[in-house]
């Protein structure tokens, strides 16, 4: 496995990058959630050799459902960004969120 194009990196640590195909999205996962999703969904997703010991999930990108690839980046997000990163994205994610008035309440 080479990395041949687009890194997506979080702090040092790679987030995700795309395979020497050129049409699939390596991710590292935890090997249940993968093998879990090569199950279901095998024209999809399937599992990619070790990457330094972290299994790998490859996701076909003309297949993939939106909210499917969302959600397993914003895991492997989780999983991979130092925890002062995290801290900081959930106080600016609070600050974001719109507050009612009273008047706007249903």
């Amino acid at each position: 496995m080479s990395l041949t194009g687009p890194v997506f990196r979080v702090g040092r640590r790679r987030l995700a990058w795309l395979d020497e195909d050129g049409v699939s999205l390596l991710v590292p996962v935890e090997v249940d959630e993968g093998e879990m999703l090569s199950e279901a969904e095998p024209r999809t997703f399937s599992m990619a050799s070790q990457a330094g010991g972290c299994p790998l999930l490859r996701i076909h990108l003309a297949f993939v459902a939106e909210a499917s690839l969302r959600r397993i980046l914003e895991q492997a997000w989780r999983d991979r960004a130092p925890k002062w990163v995290q801290r900081s994205r959930s106080g600016a994610a609070m600050e974001a969120e719109p507050q009612l008035d009273e008047a706007e309440e249903l």
